[in-house]
């Protein structure tokens, strides 16, 4: 019978170390909007990053294919996670008032 694999731990490169811990900090500072607008600007340069090393790849004959999502994908998806996460702090509510009563 097979053991399960147990997940190994990970370290982060010491300079990525300094790098979260400046994002955690800089984000306890910031509201919702500034967050998710930090998050798609991040967003944005990792996919300019990966359109430039697609480009590089392409210039050295190979091929890299990858799906990139539409700006209205991306809103879909904002907005459906939106209303879940909505949704269960309405759950949550109603949660909290069955058992306080």
């Amino acid at each position: 019978m097979d053991k399960p694999v147990e997940p190994k731990s990970f370290q982060l490169p010491l300079e990525l170390q300094f790098s979260m811990r400046k994002a955690e900090l800089h984000a306890k500072e910031m509201t919702w909007d500034q967050l998710q607008l930090a998050l798609l600007r991040l967003y944005h340069q990792r996919l300019m990053e990966w359109h430039a090393l697609k480009s590089l790849m392409a210039d050295e004959n190979v091929n890299i294919d990858f799906d990139v999502p539409t700006d209205i994908e991306l809103t879909q998806l904002g907005v459906r996670h939106s209303e879940e996460f909505e949704d269960d702090i309405d759950d949550d509510e109603d949660n909290e008032d069955f058992l306080t009563a």
